[in-house]
């Protein structure tokens, strides 16, 4: 459907940073750019703000919602909470075939920083999520995950300690502990990894001019 394409399309620009934080969102540009009526594009900024990607103004329109220090420690707190209940589940409800294949990720293959390292942890976060066989519950995390991106594109240049080797060796530990089917240690792994990532990424939000 036309409104998806429309939802998809401006929820991608705002998680990659293509539309930045505080920018001003207009109905009749961004149709005119889509090529399409204010109607889908007017859905589709109601989706977004009921994600709390976009904010609106007051008798002004719309504009991409600023990142707050405080929303962004709320969604890893929450993104801790959804992982280790995915673990928990993956270690008892994957297959060995698909323990086996997380193996893929032991290792980050080095490509344009941050882009290809931000798809590559995208990308290992959801297959946990996925291997939890909860629909509901992958859906939930997965959407967290996801608008985790816009918080790393945004602070990425002011991280301390951006080491992406060593980033893919706590992925390894996680497999590890999965192939192991050893949920509680994953878990704890996974709940470890996100706090470590919390700190790096709050302390470089907290010097960035576009966090409210």
């Amino acid at each position: 459907m036309l409104r998806d394409a429309v939802y998809r399309r401006l929820r991608e620009e705002i998680l990659a940073c293509r539309l930045r934080p505080g920018q001003e969102l207009r109905e009749q540009e961004l149709a005119a750019r889509f090529r399409v009526s204010k109607s889908p594009v007017r859905d589709a900024l109601a989706r977004l703000e009921r994600e709390g990607l976009v904010a609106v103004l007051p008798r002004q329109g719309y504009r991409v919602a600023p990142i707050s220090l405080g929303d962004a420690r709320d969604l890893f707190r929450l993104r801790a909470v959804l992982e280790a209940a995915c673990v928990l589940e993956a270690a008892r409800r994957a297959s060995d075939a698909e323990l086996r294949a997380l193996g893929r990720f032991r290792r980050f293959r080095a490509r344009a920083f941050p882009g290809g390292f931000i798809a590559y942890n995208r990308a290992f976060h959801c297959a946990l999520a996925a291997l939890s066989k909860n629909r509901r519950l992958a859906a939930v995390t997965r959407d967290t995950v996801e608008q985790m991106d816009r918080l790393v594109h945004v602070s990425v240049s002011a991280i301390e300690g951006r080491d992406t080797a060593r980033l893919a060796r706590e992925h390894a530990a996680i497999v590890d502990a999965l192939q192991a089917r050893d949920g509680r240690r994953a878990a704890r792994l996974v709940r470890r990894h996100v706090a470590e990532a919390e700190r790096r990424v709050a302390r470089a939000l907290a010097r960035l001019i576009v966090v409210a």
